[in-house]
């Protein structure tokens, strides 16, 4: 041991050297690196300060130019407000104008055209608007004229009024630009007309921007041509006090003009460093105007930049390396014999915290893997019962508001038969993504079955919310159908809704939810249902009833009775709709709305459905009607053969299909993929759709206006409301309109007294049914039925 411990001295303290002089290394190599880097570092301050410095200059001299031309449009646009210009409206019109404001500016002039033979009228025309003592004088040789007739000078030098700028090249190019195009234009560099007669040291290059005035036209369209607004502009003035206050003397710019493919030097602002390789070269358009700018830097933005500071870097480099490699020295001593000191205990204790985090390990492993176990549903990952219920005894003795879904998966079993375990396993989970991707965070999702889900609402206000959220997860369901193979299997479920209740139980608000579900179920695939009183457990006696509605159709115990459709002016009918009935042998007759679900959930609507249809047609065969209406299950047109089936029942009836219309109800829309795609091939070949008790169920406007759809029937319950009141007629009438929009035709059900019928007539409902007509009957009974009744009510 007492080798070891030496051999680890000698290791240490080599170590101690070495680290040592790794530090005076790095501390030197950092210390040429860091100058190496304030030198570059300064350099780019310098060149990035040229292109902020180049941008602002660009930016400032195009700023001002867009300040001259906004003046001048200002003031084009106040002479043109000027039925009748004379001197004092120039002279109100420019007086918010001055030097101070637009600085470089030397004068703004209002100017008009003229001919050498109109010169007199111009002048008289002129002077008797306010031009005192104008003088108009045309230049020699020219018969074209522009002269100034008002005019406002900033800079001190009068200009004289009558001045002809046909004299000078440079703006009277302006001007027949301006003129040619009607837009601003800039003129050339050149010395004003009223600035040479100054000393020589005194004259600037300036430019002029001209911009035409016309006369109102007939129409608001523009008229002649009025004259021009001129504003005349000292370069070195506005070179140097647009960029005076942006660069602050840092740089020197000399302005170029483009012309004829040649720089023209204009103008030069500034004292350029002429050792300095910092230029920049810029192009600006200026209206019609190409102007090159040189950019430099002056004495000031080098001295600003370059403040030696790599010198600086350097020697506190240095004297930083030497105190940090002193102390590191120091640092490595203490530390050598503070490390000998304790290696033997550290390597005593590094065994047994090892041992002891292992253990610490295998046991929250284990921890987590039971807790996992005990509160989770090993499949899908949801929370099992006893998550559940633990859940749910928290929020009640809490006195939370709280909502309960219990949702059922509708054909599971099928999937399992069909398809085998891993697909059903594949369905779970799936719709397990779909539950927690439809509810919040704070909100629990459960699995307390093989098809049987909980969804337990936190902070739920009332029953609607609940609702709300229970219609969320069957519209997301419907639309996510689950894959299997090359088979699509769409997910439909049950839900019964119920939300806590004073002195509620965990069993009870749960009673009450299976209660709802089932009734959910009976209602038809895909639906659900909130928990009411009134709601009792049927589930027994629909079972044995589900088992005898299946073997209704072969025991004879079915029926079809027709209720005629009539017209509402006169009160003949004009077709019938086809209704089903069952007189049970033991129950006498049971409710369709009862025995009807029951067909649905076993699978026996569809041979029964079939039946229906056939004898509907036939019956119509025997009647001159236009048409016969026969009730569908949605259920029905998820048969992959429906259209197939519908089509036999027409050609072996003989009944043309136009005299066919397949009534469905709201719910069919929930699942886009099932029925719709089956009615549009229906109706493709002539059969039309019907909605029936529009307005009761799923139906929004975005759905109506892709389904195929020819008929709306009005619910009953809306037809009830008539009371001779906009109020009551309120929803029937949004339903006309809603149908006349769409071309779609309505019939009104459930019509019993001759003031429901007047009303419905004066909103525009042609057809419609109900007792006030005739019930519904066996054919038998309604023998007249083809046959023309003088407008009476149609009688068995």
């Amino acid at each position: 041991m007492l080798v070891v411990t030496e051999a680890s001295v000698r290791r240490r303290r080599w170590f101690g050297l070495a680290l040592v002089l790794l530090v005076l290394l790095s501390g030197a190599g950092g210390t040429a690196l860091a100058t190496i880097m304030v030198h570059r570092s300064e350099s780019h301050n310098a060149d990035r300060a040229m292109d902020d410095y180049t941008t602002l200059v660009c930016r400032a001299v195009l700023d001002e130019v867009q300040h001259y031309s906004d003046a001048l449009a200002d003031l084009a646009g106040g002479i043109n407000a000027q039925n009748d210009m004379d001197r004092n409206a120039f002279t109100t019109i420019t007086a918010g104008l001055s030097g101070v404001r637009l600085p470089g500016a030397s004068y703004v002039a209002f100017m008009v055209p003229a001919t050498t033979a109109e010169v007199p009228a111009v002048q008289r025309y002129w002077r008797a608007r306010g031009a005192d003592g104008l003088v108009l004088d045309p230049a020699a040789g020219v018969d074209e004229h522009s002269f100034v007739v008002f005019s406002r000078a900033f800079d001190g030098v009068p200009g004289r009024d009558g001045t002809d700028m046909t004299n000078a090249a440079e703006p009277m190019e302006a001007l027949t630009s301006a003129r040619q195009t009607g837009t601003m234009t800039v003129s050339k560099a050149y010395i004003l007309l009223k600035d040479r007669s100054l000393p020589q040291a005194q004259q600037q290059m300036s430019f002029a921007i001209t911009l035409p005035v016309y006369g109102k036209g007939l129409d608001g369209r523009k008229g002649d041509l009025r004259g021009w607004v001129v504003m005349g502009v000292h370069l070195t003035d506005f070179l140097h006090e647009s960029i005076a206050e942006q660069t602050e003397q840092a740089v020197s710019v000399d302005l170029f003009e483009h012309v004829s493919g040649t720089d023209l030097s204009i103008v030069k602002v500034g004292v350029p460093d002429t050792t300095s390789s910092l230029v920049r070269q810029r192009t600006v358009f200026v209206s019609n105007r190409e102007w090159r700018l040189t950019i430099r830097p002056t004495v000031g933005l080098l001295s600003a930049s370059e403040r030696r500071m790599d010198t600086i870097a350097a020697g506190g480099g240095a004297l930083v390396t030497l105190l940090v490699t002193a102390l590191v020295t120091v640092l490595v001593t203490a530390r050598n014999r503070a490390l000998t000191q304790v290696e033997h205990a550290t390597a005593a204790l590094r065994g047994d915290i090892r041992r002891r985090q292992e253990v610490e390990r295998q046991l929250r492993e284990r921890e987590d893997e039971l807790e996992r176990l005990a509160l989770h549903d090993p499949l899908t990952g949801l929370a099992n019962r006893t998550a559940l219920d633990v859940r749910l005894g928290t929020e009640l003795r809490g006195d939370k508001r709280i909502g309960l879904l219990l949702i059922d998966l509708n054909g599971f079993k099928p999937i399992n038969d069909v398809y085998g375990h891993d697909a059903g396993d594949l369905v779970l989970t799936e719709f397990s993504r779909l539950l927690l991707d439809s509810v919040r965070t704070e909100d629990v999702v459960a699995r307390i079955g093989g098809d049987e889900f909980v969804v337990l609402l936190a902070d739920v206000p009332d029953e609607s919310h609940a609702l709300t959220v229970a219609q969320r997860i069957l519209t997301a369901a419907a639309g996510n159908p689950v894959r299997i193979g090359e088979d699509t299997l769409p997910i439909r479920a049950s839900i019964g809704v119920t939300a806590v209740r004073p002195g509620d139980t965990a069993k009870e608000l749960q009673r009450r939810a299976d209660v709802a579900m089932y009734h959910a179920k009976r209602t038809g695939s895909h639906n659900l249902a909130v928990h009411d009183p009134s709601m009792i457990d049927r589930r027994s006696a629909d079972a044995a009833l589900g088992d005898d509605v299946s073997v209704a159709l072969e025991r004879g115990e079915l029926h079809v009775v027709y209720q005629p459709i009539v017209d509402l002016d006169n009160g003949r009918p004009v077709a019938a709709e086809t209704l089903l009935r069952w007189r049970h042998p033991r129950h006498g007759n049971v409710p369709p709305d009862r025995f009807i679900a029951l067909a649905e959930r076993n699978g026996s609507i569809n041979a029964i459905g079939l039946w229906v249809l056939d004898q509907a047609c036939r019956q119509a065969r025997e009647w001159d009607v236009r048409y016969v209406s026969v009730n569908m299950s949605p259920r029905q047109l998820q048969e992959p053969t429906i259209v197939h089936d519908v089509l036999a029942v027409l050609r072996r009836t003989g009944l043309d299909p136009s005299k066919l219309v397949l009534e469905v109800t709201e719910s069919v829309i929930v699942d886009e993929t099932a029925g719709i795609p089956a009615l549009r091939e229906l109706r493709s070949y002539g059969i039309r759709i019907a909605i029936d008790d529009f307005g009761t169920g799923y139906s929004s406007l975005h759905y109506l206006t892709r389904m195929p759809v020819d008929i709306l029937k009005i619910d009953r319950s809306f037809v009830n409301e008539l009371n001779g009141t906009p109020e009551g007629a309120a929803v029937t009438e949004a339903v006309l309109r809603l149908s006349q929009a769409l071309h779609l035709t309505t019939i009104a059900e459930g019509i019993e007294t001759p003031a429901q019928a007047k009303e419905l007539r004066e909103l525009g409902c042609d057809t419609g049914q109900g007792y006030l007509y005739a019930p519904p009957r066996p054919a038998a009974e309604l023998e007249g039925f083809a046959t023309v009744l003088d407008g009476h009510p149609v009688r068995p």
